[in-house]
């Protein structure tokens, strides 16, 4: 028996290929699958491996099946995976089907495990491999496989972000709440986590006829989210595709403004869709339509395997009643009693709503949050500040800093962000909304760039990469022009005449001999030829924010 290690798809490629693979609603194949031509046998054995911050084994599974495959029937996604020398003999591809009985979604095998216990060599190889369904050979023995195996089975959730898991099965929690924590939005009946390596799928226990869930046997068959297109929808695929990406399905049952969780379950590999419901017709014009656009909707009922956790009640007995309620409410760090009187004041606030209200209406109360905001406030700009200045900073680190401090571009939008992948081809680093449900797309680049202006004659023009990111937002707002339909829908976001702002480079370290005024004016110059796109530099933006945190303290 030869042993493989196969890499977990991340969201995009899994959403990608498995459209690809089913490119309508009907017939739809959840099971894993890859097309190699390296010499895979029926029975040979696979680990599933997830990549990232939260990565390790995830899965052990074998090869159920293999079936020679045409090159010349390849679709590209598939393609450009096989390394083939276009100048070579055509090779011989195989698909292989792969099963996978013992699943670790939720408490994958890390790298110090397999360190731990003489495997680090898998965790080598697990570097060679790229997502998308490649195949890598891994040296074991019988008994490192069983070493394995038994990783797995004793395998604990780790308790530290992004991969753990607070709420114990039968809990009830508020689900504004469970989207503060992991994600999500609290519109969707199914959606990916967002921040955490999760899928999440709501029960509406009220609901009644076909689309009120009901045990099949050992399978739940549960209603995903209504749809309009004929592909299916990103939020379906967050179940859909779980397996694909080696992430947990955590299914809650919704009432009102709370949801009990009921665990952890697994979408069916062979038949992951019972049937398709119709849900009538929507209209998905826009506000600004004089005509309606009416379309046909339907949506899946999954089937799902549960896991582990609680039951899911099918009677009319309400599992909210007697169900334990936890708060998953972040409270302030720092220094030990400071942070127990806070708390205790926040459990005071939170019991007695007669307290909150008579602290609302004291002037000193407003005036402990506005010092709080702008403390924080502060504190974040002098780390973004710090970061900016130093020349090693990627494009990654400023986006972690700037992703948590929405504010410093103004009080036009909205605080907090939206999800980042409207479109399957794009993601943005930042996805703002203004009151009216408008979006604003910010792409941030890094600050040091030596030419981010030029010399002209006797002028200074922008430079190259200032160049390449407005080209790249267009790119991104054309996408969502196109999409525009699909997004409102799904999202219930306007991308109508999306507008963008691109952060690019720092006074500080351009080589050309320029002013920091100069090269102000000469990026308003530019900006003054584009619309739906503005270019501003991190020290103004830092600037900027700076001047706003001041004037708000000398209002006190």
């Amino acid at each position: 028996m030869k042993y493989w290690l196969l890499a977990a798809e991340n969201k995009t490629s899994a959403y990608e290929i498995s459209r690809e693979s089913s490119p309508t609603v009907e017939g739809w194949d959840s099971s894993l699958s890859t097309i190699t031509r390296l010499g895979v046998e029926e029975g040979d054995a696979v680990l599933l491996w997830r990549r990232g911050r939260a990565g390790g084994v995830v899965a052990l599974g074998e090869s159920t099946s293999t079936t020679p495959v045409e090159s010349g029937t390849l679709n590209w996604s598939l393609a450009r995976l096989m390394d083939r020398d276009d100048d070579g003999p055509t090779p011989h591809y195989v698909k292989v089907r792969l099963s996978f009985g013992k699943l670790s979604f939720a408490a994958p095998v890390s790298d110090q495990a397999l360190r731990a216990s003489g495997l680090d060599h898998v965790v080598k190889r697990s570097r060679s491999a790229t997502e998308g369904r490649q195949l890598l050979a891994v040296d074991l023995t019988d008994e490192q496989w069983g070493e394995l195996v038994q990783l797995v089975e004793e395998a604990q959730a780790p308790d530290g972000m992004p991969t753990a898991w607070s709420i114990p099965p039968g809990a009830v929690v508020k689900r504004s709440e469970l989207h503060d924590a992991f994600g999500g939005s609290s519109r969707l009946t199914v959606g990916a986590s967002g921040r955490t390596p999760n899928a999440l799928l709501f029960l509406d226990h009220s609901a009644t006829g076909e689309l009120a869930p009901r045990w099949d046997g050992p399978v739940l068959v549960a209603p995903g989210q209504s749809q309009w297109m004929d592909s299916i929808s990103h939020d379906n695929l967050s179940a859909l595709a779980h397996r694909r990406r080696g992430v947990p399905l955590r299914v809650f049952v919704a009432q009102h403004s709370e949801c009990l969780y009921l665990g952890e379950f697994a979408i069916e590999p062979e038949s992951p869709v019972e049937r398709w419901v119709d849900t009538g017709k929507r209209d998905i014009s826009s506000t600004y339509s004089r005509r309606p656009n009416m379309v046909d909707t339907r949506l899946p009922l999954f089937r799902l395997r549960q896991l582990n956790g609680v039951t899911m009640p099918t009677d009319r007995r309400d599992p909210f009643r007697n169900a334990s309620r936890i708060s998953l409410r972040l409270h302030p760090a720092g220094e030990q009693s400071a942070a127990t009187a806070i708390r205790e004041l926040l459990t005071i606030l939170e019991d007695e709503p007669a307290t909150a209200t008579s602290l609302g209406a004291l002037d000193e109360a407003q005036l402990l949050a506005t010092l709080v905001q702008r403390a924080r406030r502060q504190a974040d700009l002098d780390q973004l500040r710090a970061a900016v200045e130093d020349p090693e900073s990627s494009e990654g680190d400023l986006q972690r800093l700037v992703e948590r401090m929405t504010w410093i571009f103004g009080g036009e939008f909205l605080p907090g962000t939206v999800r980042r992948n409207l479109t399957l081809r794009d993601q943005l680093d930042l996805a703002l909304l203004r009151p009216d449900g408008t979006l604003h797309g910010v792409e941030l680049k890094k600050a040091n760039i030596k030419r981010l202006v030029t010399g002209q004659r006797s002028h200074l023009i922008i430079g190259t990469e200032v160049n390449k990111a407005v080209g790249q937002a267009m790119n991104y707002l054309r996408e969502l022009d196109e999409k525009r339909p699909q997004i409102l829908v799904d999202l219930g976001i306007d991308c109508r005449r999306a507008s963008m702002t691109v952060v690019v480079g720092h006074s500080g370290f351009v080589t050309a001999d320029a002013s920091p005024e100069e090269i102000d004016e000469a990026i308003r110059t530019f900006n003054s030829y584009l619309t739906r796109i503005s270019v501003t530099t991190y020290d103004r933006l830092i600037e900027n924010a700076q001047r706003t945190i001041d004037l708000t303290a000398s209002d006190q």
